[in-house]
């Protein structure tokens, strides 16, 4: 569970944050990617394997050039691959309605919305993106993960078993409905293999925790026909 919340919590940052010095120092800590290389044979597919290898290309061709320059290219390509700015270079941009309605603010947002009504959550103020942004649908996963944890150390299976089902249906419902689409558009347009490997890595990372949260969920609600034995 705190893996799952690790990972998501990663990506929504890499999706929500506007490129920093802070990021970029990050990116080249010598324990990022060490951590990076060390995950790679751990995950069980291709698809994020490839993902990592490619970040990890990306961090040895910049590790030795300026980190404002660095900073200027990571902040060209995440532009142009999130906002849509050229048909031929660039993917439409991450917004569920806009890969399932054709349009923005389509009835996926609405749907969306509602989805987070139900749970309760209310995003920050300071986000200035759609609710059915890919960076926020991704944090959105990373809030669930984080009470299934906290159910999990309280005992509270049955909280455990139910953050699990709503996990499996927003994945199911929402981000697998569209997101490949998109990550894999983002990871052919992309002029550097950062990119490109966070494209891969990430719809990789969301279609193995689709299988993980259904295996989870099974041995979750066994738990629970034990405990009530």
């Amino acid at each position: 569970m705190r893996a799952r919340r690790s990972v998501y919590e990663l990506l929504s940052a890499l999706y929500l944050e506007l490129p920093s010095q802070k990021m970029v120092n990050t990116i080249f800590d010598p324990d990022f990617e060490r951590g990076l290389s060390s995950a790679a044979p751990v995950f069980e597919t291709r698809e994020m394997r490839e993902g990592l290898k490619s970040i990890c290309s990306f961090i040895s061709s910049f590790k030795n050039k300026p980190r404002e320059e660095t900073l200027k290219h990571i902040a060209v390509d995440r532009t142009r691959l999130f906002r849509g700015i050229n048909e031929k270079h660039s993917p439409p941009p991450p917004y569920e309605s806009v890969y399932r309605d054709q349009r923005l603010c389509g009835k996926s947002r609405t749907e969306v919305c509602d989805f987070y009504c139900k749970l309760g959550v209310i995003l920050p103020e300071a986000w200035k993106e759609s609710p059915d942004y890919l960076g926020i649908e991704i944090d959105f996963m990373r809030l669930l993960c984080q009470s299934q944890e906290e159910a999990w150390m309280n005992h509270r299976f049955d909280k455990v078993s139910e953050f699990l089902g709503v996990s499996m249906k927003f994945l199911e419902d929402h981000l697998l409905q569209w997101a490949p689409q998109f990550l894999e558009r983002m990871s052919e347009m992309a002029e550097l293999d950062f990119y490109k490997g966070l494209g891969r890595l990430t719809s990789g990372f969301l279609k193995y925790d689709l299988r993980l949260v259904e295996k989870q969920l099974k041995e979750i609600r066994s738990l629970e026909e034990h405990v009530r034995l």
